[in-house]
């Protein structure tokens, strides 16, 4: 986290029971929500020490959804971190998941940023840019499946960008998941954005065992600046669950 200079890492799949926060070792706060009495799905935030003055709220919804509300200038960002079912999961439950993700969006200040990113094991690929303008870039490396056209109907009907597939990068930096082995690569990790936004956004990527962390760099601009000199930096991140994270039980 130190060594990018990273604000925000969020995670999905970190396999942690209930619901809660904690702190590390060097003060950054790590606040997650996971299944109950089960070590499955997972999701959380780990915010840099430097910022943790600005978190307005956090809000765990399931093992699957989490979000934070920071305070900001213009406005105020929401980040909302997701965990999608994957292919082994029926249809329905994709669907639930869909409907619950739609619940909590509509309940966040409309006035407010709003970052959705995570795992949504969906493949959207150059394919899909034809159709889909509006809503994704050309840069993708998969073919788009059944679950990618469910989040691209899912970011146009809230007025989204997929932001990870609107720069150009090589190839081998677009890939956010690979096989243990090396053989196998999937990009089914995308940080959605609404439109008006997307220009403020710059895409990046670092290579983590068998998740590649996904990056966004945010310039936010003051409706009242008059220069350049005052404006603000919000880096974001998407990660799978790193190991060896150290933490300690918050005191109370």
């Amino acid at each position: 986290m130190d060594q990018y200079h990273w604000n925000i890492l969020g995670i999905s799949e970190l396999r942690w029971k209930s619901f809660g926060e904690t702190s590390t070792d060097k003060g950054h706060k790590l606040y997650f929500s996971g299944k109950e009495n089960k070590h499955e799905h997972g999701v959380g935030f780990l915010v840099h020490k430097d910022i943790l003055g600005t978190v307005m709220g956090c809000q765990p919804v399931s093992s699957r959804l989490i979000t934070i509300r920071l305070r900001a200038t213009p406005f105020n960002i929401t980040i909302i971190q997701a965990y999608a079912p994957t292919s082994t999961y029926q249809d329905s439950e994709v669907e639930d998941f869909y409907e619950q993700l739609q619940a909590v969006l509509d309940q966040t200040p409309k006035k407010d940023i709003i970052i959705m990113q995570g795992d949504w094991n969906a493949k959207v690929g150059e394919d899909a840019y034809p159709n889909w303008k509006d809503t994704c870039g050309p840069y993708s490396n998969s073919k788009t499946n059944d679950r990618g056209l469910r989040l691209l109907e899912f970011a146009r009907y809230n007025n989204l960008m997929l932001a990870n597939t609107l720069g150009l990068h090589k190839a081998s930096r677009r890939w956010t998941w690979h096989s243990p082995n090396g053989e196998h690569h999937n990009q089914i990790d995308y940080i959605l954005i609404k439109k008006r936004f997307q220009s403020s956004v710059n895409i990046g990527g670092h290579a983590a065992s068998q998740k590649q962390t996904l990056g966004a760099t945010m310039t936010l601009y003051s409706c009242l600046s008059a220069s350049p000199e005052e404006n603000q930096e919000l880096q974001v991140h998407k990660n799978e669950a790193q190991s060896g994270q150290t933490t300690r039980p918050c005191s109370g």
